[in-house]
């Protein structure tokens, strides 16, 4: 029986990398169940890529932190909301082999 893999993904100022790094994710060779991504307050364009991705997939759950709360407590409170059998971490500048989770 395959388990459902949730991945959660904490940005800060990443537009740099965030469109190669979900691109990674999305194309995974493994059903993703669902992908969290959680800003930490960004001042740059890492919301607008992000809502850009959650248009094209319903898997993607957006969370945006009124108060910065540094790279440890974003991951903390992001992986809190994760609902999956497994939990898979990755940061903003990460790419990703396409059969990660299936590995």
């Amino acid at each position: 029986m395959k388990k459902n893999v949730s991945i959660v993904l904490c940005s800060y100022n990443g537009e740099k990398f965030l469109k190669e790094q979900l691109d990674s994710i999305v194309s995974q060779t493994y059903p993703i169940y669902e992908l969290i991504i959680q800003d930490d307050c960004s001042t740059d364009d890492s919301m607008r890529i992000i809502y850009e991705y959650k248009q094209h997939y319903s898997f993607i759950h957006i969370y945006q932190n009124d108060v910065r709360l540094g790279y440890t407590a974003n991951f903390l409170s992001a992986i809190n909301k994760a609902t999956g059998d497994y939990i898979a971490i990755s940061d903003q500048d990460d790419i990703w082999e396409l059969d990660k989770i299936e590995k």
